[in-house]
């Protein structure tokens, strides 16, 4: 059975640390994102800093803010060790505590996601349908004639999809990881090696296909979190990448389905027994869950998303569209793209829209550009179809799994 080594931990404890400082303050993103962790990079207080580069430089609020990622992701709280964290500073002695809370017994993993929404939710899952999740896929690209020598992941460890694939998965078969701005490197520079699998998602690959990258033979990939074009898969296997493999799943399930050309139809993992046309029953658990798309099957244990289903709201009583208002708003001549949404704040049930200014409108007055869109949309849209909150950005804001967030939040996850 898969264990989670220290390197690991201090992996994950670096992107959780790199992900909530990253929310917290906002513009340093990128700084955290391509920061490189050790067992030795400590967490401290302005007043104890010595200017050791190892130090990460915190205030109180962000560092209980950090210690409730920690204690929340591997349930430290369930073994009553979470306090030792306030007496150890390094992520190697941080990694020591989840050890021995693991030791005992506290093996679940908590993931958290929002999507596009500003709603973070939690999601705990049992260890060993994790570890039988990473051993699936294992044997599936074995079945598939892929000999797995290294990971190189573009994909945070502490989300899901980055956890079984670069984390349980490369420890299954004891094999080294490449990471962040590593793997980013290593492939640009067309350093990558046959028997590399590259764990990716659609923006990360299209990034590839823009470039033109070369791959040397016998390199495979991964990618999930949303559909890849098929165009830049080809373009991908054009360019000498051996196979592409889609992973289909959302935080809440873990994968789903598993596919190894676009053309084909998802074949449904062990996990999971079908359960209606939309919803999967976890068949150790006999939880039945809803998927957050309509499936079409194919046949037993063979499907294709067809559409999501949160595309109607009811607004005032009545069903309104939001990616339908989303289009008539980009018909203005000074609009190039938009996002529609609804307010989440106090059960708020109105719009909220983003707009995308083509160049030469952003120069002009923000509110100038809203109220001529506002006035504009009255004759287009009915009442409770025009939304109550305006936005405007120059892009559309993504997290670093290349998947739109919420654009008047912070960061979250998909971010987490």
């Amino acid at each position: 059975m898969a264990k989670l080594t220290t390197g690991s931990i201090v992996d994950i404890l670096g992107a959780i640390i790199a992900d909530e400082l990253g929310r917290l303050r906002m513009g340093d993103e990128q700084l955290w994102k391509g920061r490189q962790w050790h067992p030795s990079s400590h967490v401290v207080f302005a007043s104890k800093a010595s200017g050791d580069p190892h130090e990460v430089v915190v205030d109180s609020f962000e560092w209980m803010s950090i210690a409730s990622r920690v204690v929340e992701f591997f349930q430290l709280n369930s073994s009553g060790l979470e306090d030792y964290l306030l007496r150890f500073s390094t992520l190697e002695q941080w990694a020591e505590v989840i050890e021995t809370s693991r030791e005992d017994g506290r093996l679940d993993i908590t993931f958290c996601s929002s999507g596009s929404t500003a709603q973070v939710t939690h999601h705990r899952h049992h260890w060993m349908a994790l570890v039988a999740e990473a051993q699936f896929f294992i044997d599936f690209m074995h079945r598939h004639d892929v000999d797995i020598k290294r990971v190189v992941s573009f994909v945070p460890p502490h989300h899901i999809y980055g956890f079984i694939f670069s984390i349980l998965l490369p420890e299954l078969l004891q094999i080294p990881v490449l990471r962040g701005l590593k793997a980013l490197s290593t492939t640009q520079a067309q350093q990558l090696q046959s028997g590399d699998l590259l764990i990716g998602f659609p923006a990360v690959f299209e990034q590839c296909a823009q470039l033109d990258t070369a791959f040397p033979r016998g390199v495979h990939a991964v990618c999930s979190t949303g559909p890849c074009a098929p165009q830049v898969l080809k373009a991908l296997t054009d360019n000498g990448l051996s196979r592409v493999f889609e992973v289909y799943g959302c935080t809440e399930t873990g994968g789903v389905g598993i596919r190894n050309s676009h053309d084909e139809p998802y074949q449904l993992l062990p996990r999971w027994i079908k359960q209606g046309n939309d919803e999967l029953m976890d068949n150790v658990s006999r939880q039945v869950i809803e998927l957050p798309d309509s499936l079409k099957w194919h046949a037993p244990g063979l499907f294709e998303p067809v559409k999501r289903k949160d595309d109607t709201l009811s607004i005032c009583g009545k069903s309104v569209h939001p990616e339908t208002i989303a289009r008539v708003i980009k018909q203005h001549p000074n609009i190039s793209d938009a996002r529609v949404r609804l307010i989440h704040e106090q059960e708020s049930r109105a719009l909220k829209a983003l707009l995308i200014a083509d160049p030469d409108s952003r120069s002009g007055q923000t509110e100038t550009l809203i109220a001529q869109v506002r006035t504009w949309l009255a004759d287009k849209l009915e009442p409770h179809e025009l939304p109550k909150r305006f936005t405007v950005r120059e892009t559309v804001p993504t997290n670093e799994l290349g998947k739109e967030i919420d654009w008047e939040s912070q960061p979250d996850l998909m971010r987490r």
